[in-house]
């Protein structure tokens, strides 16, 4: 059965889709190039924070394999005397073993180590400084939400992921030189840590 449309009451229908202006293309593309790039910047901010972040919940929580797994194989090293003669390239390359000695020897230095209740940290993101191979990171203890003291930990850059190098307790009088502190320094400084090895000529007869 066919139906026919005529006069006044005729339904136009669309003959194919309506094209879209080539200039709404181009800012759709540039918003979502935009969208991405902010979205990779956050990233890039947050990546240390969260590192110090979740060391701290494990450690709380007494969860020594996740508190292993934030910590750089270059503070874990201290405490482990069979791993102190590798090359850097040789720790990054056993972190796996590290991670396992190192969460063992925490677990027992904190065995009876009790801790009070409602601990926990407040990042401080103003003094955030993000470099290629490092990172520093400033936090406040809790204790029931009330601060009771400021740390700051440096992060080196393992491949791709942000791990604790060193922490350390900050006066309230430093913060002005924590402001002004240069990642870059820092960077150029961890940059012989992360650095491939390189094989020595051999002697030449």
């Amino acid at each position: 059965m066919s139906h026919t449309a005529n006069g006044d009451h005729a339904v136009q229908m669309p003959t194919g889709p309506a094209r879209v202006p080539r200039s709404l293309l181009v800012v759709i593309v540039l918003l979502l190039a935009g969208l991405y790039s902010y979205a990779a910047f956050v990233d890039n901010q947050s990546a240390p924070e969260k590192t110090v972040e979740d060391f701290y919940a494990a450690y709380f929580d007494r969860n020594y394999d996740t508190v292993a797994a934030n910590l750089s194989v270059f503070w874990s090293v201290r405490f482990l005397p069979d791993h102190q003669d590798k090359t850097p390239a040789q720790l990054l390359a056993d972190r796996g073993q590290i991670e396992q000695e190192i969460a063992a020897v925490i677990a027992d230095i904190e065995a009876n180590n009790t801790l009070p209740e409602g601990l926990g940290i407040d990042i401080l993101p103003e003094y955030t400084k993000i470099g290629s191979n490092s990172a520093l990171v400033v936090y406040d203890f809790l204790e029931n939400g009330q601060p009771t003291s400021r740390e700051a930990a440096l992060l080196i850059n393992e491949k791709g992921h942000f791990r604790i190098f060193n922490m350390s307790p900050v006066d309230p009088s430093m913060m002005e030189e924590v402001q002004n502190f240069a990642i870059e320094d820092l960077d150029e400084g961890f940059a012989s840590l992360l650095e491939p090895e390189t094989l020595e000529s051999a002697p030449t007869e």
